[in-house]
């Protein structure tokens, strides 16, 4: 009934939530990047990030997006690409078009 690929296939990136007073900015930048295409987890509550990371690593997803205090200021987004553990800060209107070319 279903391809068996589909079970082996994780999510492009997930969006972490920072805190409590993040998670109406996850929930958007998670809506921006399924609105382009890109396959997306959200992590279900605010949580210590190393956690959410592990979580993440043990789902196969390659790709975490953080909009932390710091970054929301600026307009940016923090993605930890988990396969090299290297860490990024990009536009908030870039991440979709920088996930697509990292992946």
């Amino acid at each position: 009934m279903f391809p068996a690929q589909l079970g082996s296939l994780s999510a492009d990136v997930m969006v972490a939530v920072w805190n409590e007073d993040a998670v109406s900015d996850s929930l958007s930048l998670a809506q921006e990047l399924r609105g382009s295409g890109l396959r997306v987890d959200l992590y279900p509550e605010a949580d210590k990030l190393g956690k959410q990371f592990k979580y993440a690593s043990s789902r196969g997803v390659p790709f975490v997006a953080v909009v932390g205090d710091e970054e929301r200021g600026r307009g940016e987004v923090a993605l930890k690409d988990l396969r090299t553990g290297e860490q990024r800060t990009v536009g908030r209107t870039e991440v979709a078009v920088k996930l697509r070319e990292w992946l």
